[in-house]
């Protein structure tokens, strides 16, 4: 397949960590100014060859690549996405509606939903969290499971459930809130070429609880996508855990070479969903 464009990617530098720790890296203000805020290294790799996933669309399968590409109609307006109100009364119940329909899944439990701006200022003034550029896979199996009766807030359905098959869709509903997307995009990595091997475990330390999540380390035979001049309507779907076939997909944010100088800011809104089936 032709690449599309080449940009660098940002990966876990393995080893870098001390031999007698795990890697971990603090969410809030460490205890004391010596103290370090992690204990691992990243290393960006340029000119990595990324893909345009634009005629495989409709191909796809998340067991097999670990994404795919969708279309979807949604009532919400730009300036929807900001009011907590309609993301919850209108874009959420959308969402799952189209994860039923198009998945054949029986529930989605919504986790998180996070608006990115490559600025932080675009559109509106606020604290808006920044696109991601060290590639990881988010959840672990076990932090997943760990989530079900938060999510489910009833211990006899979360017992229920995890009989079930389960994915966790991480960023399930990944899409731009202008179009055409060209600042920041998102890149892939297709599920069959990432080796296990290359997937790192460490801890997120936050002040009040420790969470699991995975990392990944660069490897030549790793291939990379993406979707040129995303729109609005066009969602990536993606997995990181599945608990019956593998499910961690590497993913992270990266600057296009292509992007025109005057590109305005990305602005992206994801979701992170467990369903079950």
């Amino acid at each position: 397949m032709t690449v599309a464009t080449e940009g660098t990617l940002t990966f876990f530098e393995r080893e870098s960590w001390p031999s007698h720790e795990r890697p971990y890296e603090l969410l809030f203000k460490p205890p004391s100014s010596d103290f370090p805020v992690c204990n691992y290294s990243v290393t960006q790799v340029p000119n990595v060859p990324i893909h345009d996933l634009r005629p495989l669309k409709g191909k796809l399968s998340l067991d097999r690549e670990g994404f795919m590409i969708a279309d979807i109609n949604t009532s919400m307006g730009y300036e929807d996405y900001f009011d907590q109100e309609k993301l919850k009364a209108t874009y959420m119940p959308e969402i799952k509606l189209f994860l039923k329909e198009k998945l054949g899944v029986r529930a989605a439990y919504i986790h998180e939903c996070v608006i990115r701006q490559s600025d932080g200022k675009a559109g509106h003034s606020g604290s808006f969290g920044q696109p991601i550029p060290n590639v990881h896979t988010d959840y672990t199996h076990d932090y997943a499971l760990e989530l079900i009766e938060q999510l489910t807030g009833d211990k006899k359905k979360a017992e229920t459930i995890k009989k079930s098959r389960i994915q966790m869709l991480k960023s399930s509903i990944w899409k731009p809130l202008r179009g055409p997307l060209r600042s920041w995009p998102l890149a892939l990595c297709d599920l069959q070429s990432l080796d296990r091997e290359d997937v790192v475990t460490f801890d997120e330390v936050h002040a009040t609880a420790v969470l699991e999540s995975q990392q990944v380390v660069y490897n030549p035979s790793q291939k990379w996508y993406y979707l040129p001049n995303q729109e609005p309507n066009e969602l990536i779907v993606f997995k990181s855990m599945d608990t019956e076939v593998r499910g961690e997909v590497a993913h992270g944010s990266f600057y296009d070479p292509k992007c025109p100088k005057d590109e305005p800011p990305r602005e992206s809104i994801e979701m992170r969903i467990l369903v079950v089936y």
